[in-house]
């Protein structure tokens, strides 16, 4: 401590002593002040220092880091007496004292005289002769049979160059079971003894062996306890320390999972891999990690990284990041693992997990164009997007609002595809029921907008300016209302091509219903209801089956099947339909069949969420949420459905996929697109249009692409639930229904067709 500390000390004791106004004068403190180490270690700020009578009376206290002009030191204003009768609490110059770092002895001294400031630094260090002796506690696998040698290792702060230090050592039971055998019973050999530190060194080590055992048990403890040291030379820091038996006979799992990251345009990026135990441990569990090169390269693709990887007790999950580097190359994915070994007080689930590196540059289908947001773009009524829906001549978007119970309307660029709000249409403002309005669709004479109005169980028609976009209403059906039925829980609409029928999923009351469309007015007139387990007595098909909560509906181009997949029936099911213009049975449904999970080879169908035919009708593609899957139908020209393949999450390439809920195709055919609503991603496949043999038919998928969103620049795409491509084939649009936004994303494919300036 320099002088200038000093007399700030000085100063403040004298400042004390002059306003004291008792009726008996005040001796001056006495300070002691200076440096607080724990065996050579700074104190932490915060430690408490005590100054204490011999008999535990507390004399003065400081609080290391209180006063700022102290910095690290302490200083201790002892309070003094000189005139008898002597006050309590007060110290007389000769008073032994002691000084304590929290619980820990840290020096003893006289009280000095009164109005003096002394130094001394303390350390519980100074209590003895000799280094510091600590040992760290351990942890020991129990093992099934034999012995386990738990290892201690006595350490020492400085080396003693001219003498061996001798350290005496004995085990103590805690709740493990000490025995001078492994006896049934017996948990570790009791021992105790003396270990010596070489002259020089800085350490010894000390065994003790574990019993193992096949019990399931709980992790058990003993205690290796430091007694002295010869000659009293050295002092002991830890004089008892805990070893953990760790029942390995029932440990916890270790699994990582695999990472994908964007290859950074410049600098580096984080892969941080997730590594979770299947459940808690009362002790901490570690395990070693390091990269393994594949198709990357460390060094130039990532970062060559190695550890030791710990989870604390009670704690489930973990991260390690490997640091992916940018090159100038534009490359396919390339892949690298991260390698697991050694775990102690777990088992490994999985030994490895791999890391993709992809390249945006590389080959994309889709690139981000925009992202329209509700409170930025949409003047706050994009809340819960449910659905969109563009129009033919590409001028105009319409999206739903389930929050706001509202139609949007925007006008949409066709340069780029960039949408501009406009106006909302809710339920307020029109005067029709459109309470959690959910889906919407336009007519293919592009003259009328319907949409699905989950919430008031109906299905409402507006008619359309094709030079402005904006709607005025026509009609709505509801359920219960006029004899209609099938709109209980109206979710999802399909409609012919001949434009002359609207089918509305009642996802609530497991319903299809059937409406004529006036070509004209666009007004809607109900025709009849299919229900799940009913038996229509009006046509030639059976009871419908398994259509329990119905989720998407699609009427094929030649209007003659119309397909419905049912979310909780794990099933698509197919309808004919009436062709009969201008008659009263004009598109009513014949229940024919339904394909479930499970039953004659079809897989892949739980959680059907939705559905699309290819421009030719050839294939029929379902999402399936509970699967996460996308199945793929033949269809024959009679309409009947044959399963062919299910692609799954996790298969080769397929990273995203998590939840589908929906699913598209370009108008062109060559690509599907399906959102991920768990992971809120997007994947696209390439489609094969003209089978090129037995490898490659017809209607194949292969993955092409996989976005994310908060990868890259998607920032707005969490909660994807429903997808529409631009007539023009020009842009795919995301409603995102977490993040309140509309994602608008670019073709490659039209940039290769359209990129020179064809039109």
């Amino acid at each position: 401590m320099n002088r200038q500390i000093a007399r700030v000390i000085l100063g403040l004791t004298a400042v004390a002593a002059c306003s004291l106004a008792t009726a008996k004068l005040q001796a001056p403190d006495h300070v002691i002040y200076g440096n607080a180490t724990i065996f050579g270690v700074d104190a932490p700020l915060g430690s408490v220092i005590e100054l204490r009578e011999m008999d535990g009376d507390v004399l003065a206290r400081y609080e290391l880091g209180r006063e700022s002009r102290l910095g690290n030191q302490y200083a201790l204003y002892i309070p003094m007496d000189t005139v008898d009768p002597r006050e309590d609490g007060h110290a007389r110059k000769g008073d032994q004292v002691e000084i304590f770092i929290g619980a820990q002895l840290a020096a003893r001294t006289q009280v000095g005289d009164e109005g003096v400031a002394v130094r001394l630094d303390i350390d519980p260090q100074n209590m003895g002769t000799g280094p510091a002796i600590r040992v760290d506690p351990i942890q020991v696998m129990e093992g099934n049979s034999g012995l386990t040698t738990a290892r201690f290792t006595l350490l020492m702060n400085t080396t003693a160059p001219d003498r061996v230090v001798k350290v005496n050592w004995q085990t103590a039971a805690d709740t493990a079971t000490a025995g001078a055998s492994c006896t049934a019973g017996v948990d570790y050999i009791t021992r105790s003894g003396q270990a010596s530190i070489p002259a020089g060194q800085l350490q010894a080590v000390v065994d003790i062996s574990v019993c193992g055992d096949t019990t399931i048990e709980p992790n058990e403890l003993f205690n290796l306890q430091l007694t002295g040291t010869e000659d009293d030379f050295g002092v002991i820091q830890d004089a008892s320390v805990q070893a953990t038996i760790l029942d390995d006979d029932d440990l916890p799992a270790i699994h990582i999972a695999d990472v994908r990251v964007l290859e950074p345009q410049a600098g580096s990026a984080p892969a941080n891999f997730q590594v979770t135990l299947s459940r808690s441990s009362a002790v901490d569990v570690s395990v070693d990690y390091s990269t393994v090169n594949v198709t990357a390269m460390a060094g130039a693709d990532f970062t060559n990284t190695s550890g030791n990887l710990v989870i604390p007790a009670g704690d489930t999950t973990a991260s390690i990041s490997v640091e992916v580097l940018a090159d100038a190359t534009v490359e396919p994915q390339e892949t690298f693992r991260l390698a697991l070994s050694n775990p102690q007080a777990a088992g490994l689930a999985t030994a490895f997990a791999t890391g993709s590196i992809v390249d945006p540059k590389y080959d994309p289908a889709l690139t981000e164009q925009d992202e329209t947001n509700s409170d930025g773009d949409a003047g706050g009524q994009l809340v819960q997007p449910g659905a969109i829906a563009i129009s033919a001549d590409g001028l105009f978007a319409y999206a739903t609002s389930e929050a706001m119970d509202s139609v949007l309307l925007f006008s949409r660029d066709t340069q780029n595809g960039q949408l501009t709000y406009i106006t909302a249409y809710s339920a307020g403002g029109v005067g029709a029921p459109l309470d959690g309005v959910r889906d919407v669709v336009i007519s293919p004479d592009d003259k009328h907008v319907y949409v699905a109005a989950r919430a008031n169980d109906a299905v409402v028609a507006f008619s359309r300016n094709v030079a402005s976009g904006e709607l005025t209403l026509v009609n709505s059906l509801q359920d219960g209302v006029g004899g209609v039925t099938g709109l209980d829980g109206a979710t999802a609409l399909g409609i012919s091509a001949d434009g002359r029928s609207l089918y509305a999923a009642g996802n609530t009351g497991s319903t299809l219903a059937v409406m004529a469309r006036d070509a004209g007015t666009g007004a809607l007139t109900f025709v009849e209801s299919e229900k799940n387990g009913i038996d229509d007595a009006t046509d030639a098909g059976g009871a419908v089956a398994n259509m329990d909560r119905p989720s998407g509906v699609v009427v094929s181009s030649d209007g003659k099947q119309v397909y419905v997949s049912a979310a909780f029936g794990n099933a698509v099911i197919v309808f004919t339909r009436t062709d009969d213009v201008g008659q009263a049975d004009d598109g009513k449904l014949s229940f024919v069949t339904s394909h479930r999970d499970g039953l004659l080879g079809v897989d892949g169908l739980s959680g059907a969420s939705d559905l699309v035919l290819s421009p030719d009708g050839a294939q029929l593609y379902v999402s399936a949420e509970a699967e996460d899957a996308v199945v793929l139908f033949d269809r024959a020209g009679d309409g009947s459905l044959t399963w062919r393949k299910a692609w799954r999450k996790g298969e080769t390439g397929l990273v995203g996929l998590n939840g589908p809920r929906a699913i598209a195709l370009s108008p062109d055919g060559q690509e599907l697109y399906v959102a991920g609503w768990d992971d809120s991603s997007l994947t696209v496949f390439n489609r094969t249009i003209t089978g090129t043999g037995p490898s490659n038919p017809a209607g194949n998928l292969v993955v092409r692409q996989t976005l994310f969103d908060d990868e890259g620049s998607i920032t707005s795409m969490g909660g994807p639930t429903a997808l529409a491509c631009s007539a023009d084939s020009q842009n795919v649009y995301v409603v995102a229904n977490i993040d309140n936004a509309i994602v608008v994303l670019r073709r490659a494919a039209y940039d290769a067709i359209f990129g020179s300036g064809f039109e």
